[in-house]
């Protein structure tokens, strides 16, 4: 009966143990990889145009994202004519830029979410009015 004991506990031991586990940092290193790759992605110079905007019909926007630090940030490129646009943040949140701006004309917060793939942009201002563009490096 001992025996038994000492045996069972043997292999009760040796079986949960996580002494024999190895730890794996390749995940960690290779998600910080693809964090700076997605981030790089991002930067450039943007030209698209917002379609349908009400009371102004296709809206033409050029802007800049940047490094700055370990943060990315972003400006609208005035034309002379003042864009009206305020940023409060740019993020980026699952392979997906966000830019919270500030309308001074209408005293309202909204989003553009934009989608790169390669030097084509896409994706939509306020979830509700579509985009479309380029980006260079």
């Amino acid at each position: 009966m001992r025996k038994i004991i000492l045996i069972f506990g043997f292999l009760l031991t040796f079986s949960s143990c996580g002494i024999f586990k190895v730890a794996d940092n390749s995940s960690l290193q290779s998600s910080e990889v693809e964090e700076v790759d997605s981030i790089e992605k991002f930067i450039g110079t943007y030209d698209f145009t917002v379609f349908g905007v009400p009371s102004v019909g296709d809206l033409p926007v050029d802007m800049n994202v940047y490094r700055d630090g370990d943060k990315i940030k972003s400006e609208f490129i005035d034309d002379g004519n003042g864009t009206g646009l305020n940023v409060i943040s740019t993020e980026i949140e699952e392979d997906t830029l966000f830019i919270d701006v500030y309308v001074e004309s209408y005293g309202i917060n909204i989003f553009f979410e934009i989608y790169v793939d390669g030097n084509k942009v896409s994706g939509y201002l306020a979830d509700q009015f579509e985009l479309e563009g380029t980006i260079s490096k």
